[in-house]
């Protein structure tokens, strides 16, 4: 009874904010799905930006939160991707810029976003991997929220990619990588709140299972 009780509390849910629907200068485009969540635990943005199915690689990713300033210096951490290469890499770009580049051979020229005014800047721009093919499908990588004193939610606006390596419809890397040419794309979109992203998080769920065995187990002693 008392395991059940537990498992029946509610369980905090954590709020994000998901990108997965684009604008493009060319076709097709990657399927891209970006997802950025606060996180109390760490003070951090947390960002994971993939690529399902694996039609692309992504080079760069660019974020316009309206008319804003960096609060702090942005600290990156928490960094990773799948599957795991020596290549890889996510580096802050550019922060506060009017600039379309995003480092060598990187950039969004004649995609032309909808910039928010009156700043039309990108608060963060960054490169993700090399230019050549690297074999990696998502990346992971986290921001301190000092940055970004005052966001919530429901300011983030625009966003736009930089990819490489599209695949034609109905290839994917790896496996048809022979398939897949190197012509690059660019694509924006703007982002949808999901108040329930995570329904029941796992070290949530785990800690109610383990204190609902203590007690059971508990119980028992005392019968």
């Amino acid at each position: 009874m008392a395991l059940i009780a537990l498992l029946c509390l509610p369980v905090a849910s954590h709020g994000a904010v998901l990108y997965d629907s684009w604008t493009s200068n060319s076709s097709p485009t990657g399927s891209y799905v970006v997802t950025v969540q606060h996180n109390e635990d760490t003070s951090t943005w947390d960002f994971v930006f993939t690529v399902d199915p694996w039609d692309a690689e992504g080079l760069g990713l660019f974020i316009d939160l309206g008319d804003f300033d960096l609060t702090d210096t942005p600290v990156l951490s928490g960094v990773s991707w799948e599957p795991y290469v020596t290549a890889g890499r996510v580096n802050i770009q550019k922060t506060d810029s009017s600039s379309n580049a995003c480092g060598s051979g990187c950039n969004i020229n004649g995609l032309n976003p909808p910039l928010a005014d009156p700043d039309d800047e990108w608060e963060f721009v960054f490169r993700l991997g090399r230019r050549k093919y690297d074999g990696i499908q998502s990346f992971n990588f986290s921001v301190n929220d000092s940055a970004l004193a005052g966001i919530s939610d429901s300011d983030w606006g625009l966003i736009a990619v930089r990819g490489r390596h599209v695949c034609p419809s109905g290839s994917t890397h790896p496996d048809d990588e022979d398939d897949c040419d190197f012509n690059g794309d660019k694509a924006y979109a703007t982002g949808a709140v999901v108040p329930d992203f995570d329904e029941v998080p796992v070290p949530a769920t785990s800690f109610l299972l383990g204190l609902g065995l203590v007690l059971l187990a508990r119980a028992r002693r005392v019968r």
